[in-house]
């Protein structure tokens, strides 16, 4: 039983744009719509009709064969698109071979940039990165020359 209820302008919109972005198949609609949109045409005739619509348009662009490309389109299209300034002289055009992006000075920035940390780190390291490493050469030779379980460590015909 449908209720005469109007349908709020605010779900006529949105039921709207659902079929026009996804037609009117539920298959085809968001998952997190799917069950807003059924309840709706479930229960306002004004919904049902704009499926109806919806659907109405959905076999109609079935049924209609597609269109070729058509080469006077694509090449409007590519006519249309932004150029590339070419360089006026001959140094800017080895350059433009080398580098054949926009801008040069960016990844040569981020590579300074990297550079520089990395030398800036390298030489300003902590001394306990030094001595963290000597330590544990130091408690590794302690174990190994020192340790009761030295002999049990290793089972027979191992250690020659």
């Amino acid at each position: 039983m449908m209720p005469n209820s109007p349908l709020s302008s605010k779900d006529r919109t949105e039921l709207t744009y659902l079929f026009d972005c996804y037609g009117a198949y539920s298959h085809h609609w968001p998952e997190e719509k799917r069950d807003w949109a059924s309840n709706l045409i479930d229960h306002h005739p004004e919904a049902k009709v704009l499926r109806d619509q919806a659907l109405e348009f959905d076999r109609l662009l079935d049924q209609s064969p597609a269109e070729p490309d058509s080469v006077h389109l694509i090449n409007s299209i590519l006519a249309q698109a932004p150029q590339k300034k070419q360089p006026p002289n001959q140094e800017q055009s080895i350059l433009h071979k080398l580098w054949p992006f926009e801008s040069i000075w960016r990844p040569i920035s981020a590579l300074t940039t990297a550079g520089i940390f990395g030398i800036l780190l390298g030489t300003t390291s902590p001394a306990f990165l030094y001595q963290q490493e000597a330590i544990e050469m130091e408690i590794a030779y302690l174990e190994f020359s020192l340790g009761d379980n030295f002999t049990n460590n290793f089972p027979e015909g191992e250690i020659d």
